[in-house]
């Protein structure tokens, strides 16, 4: 069965969240972001989803695939249509992972934790900064 990769729509938010809220991501921003979302469907199913969060630095976010799609190409998929709205942009796009392997493939570069705290005020302003798992990425477009 095929993957297409569209931008979401108001009719998607629910399934998004939902999607997130499987990873514990973030759902708050969805709405304000939804021109930026793009999902994955597979046999009309929402199977992933990803974001360029286009605020004060380009930050790919919200990447999420379901757990029975794994090992299919649906997030380097996503990711590579992540980039190449990017690259319109013309600038730098930043990442925080869990799964900085999966992005070193994709030509992102590892930066040093503390760069969390200057890009992002989450990350400044949180007591549990000293025992995140979040890599900080980038890949200069």
């Amino acid at each position: 069965m095929g993957i297409e990769i569209r931008r979401a729509t108001k009719e998607n938010i629910q399934d998004i969240k939902k999607l997130l809220s499987f990873y514990i991501l973030d759902t708050e921003t969805i709405e304000k972001n939804l021109p930026e979302f793009i999902i994955a469907v597979s046999g009309g199913k929402i199977v992933g989803c990803a974001c360029l969060d286009t605020g004060n630095i380009l930050e790919l976010r919200s990447i999420a695939v379901l757990p029975g799609y794994h090992k299919r190409g649906i997030g380097s998929k996503l990711v590579e249509a992540i980039l190449d709205r990017a690259a319109s942009l013309k600038s730098t796009v930043y990442a925080r992972t869990t799964s900085p392997g999966f992005f070193e493939k994709k030509g992102f570069k590892r930066l040093e934790n503390e760069e969390k705290k200057v890009l992002w005020k989450d990350c400044a302003d949180c007591d549990k900064f000293d025992i995140c798992r979040q890599a900080v990425m980038r890949i200069d477009m």
